[in-house]
């Protein structure tokens, strides 16, 4: 498979964001937290803001721990990528998106 062109990595996001504002491919995400609460969650939104529908949702089944996600073909999102932690505290997430 040919190598994916024009990449881009998010750097360490700590707080709910929008990652881009138009349509979008989420290729890869990890996610490490600590100390959150059981049942916690994290979500990829397709819009650009937390009032947009959840695309994706990562449940935290531990106090600390890591979600690693990878899309070969890229998760595509039609109105933006918006990153949004919820109730979630320390949290520490990186992306690849295009």
């Amino acid at each position: 498979m040919p190598r994916i062109q024009g990449l881009a990595e998010t750097g360490v996001l700590t707080g709910s964001q929008v990652v881009k504002p138009s349509e979008g491919y989420v290729f890869s995400i990890t996610i490490a937290w600590t100390g959150a609460a059981v049942g916690d969650k994290v979500y990829l939104r397709d819009g650009d803001d937390a009032a947009d529908p959840a695309e994706v949702t990562f449940v935290f089944a531990t106090a600390n721990g890591t979600i690693t996600r990878e899309w070969t073909q890229g998760k595509k999102f039609d109105n933006g990528i918006y990153y949004d932690e919820g109730a979630a505290q320390n949290v520490f997430t990186e992306m690849t998106f295009k």
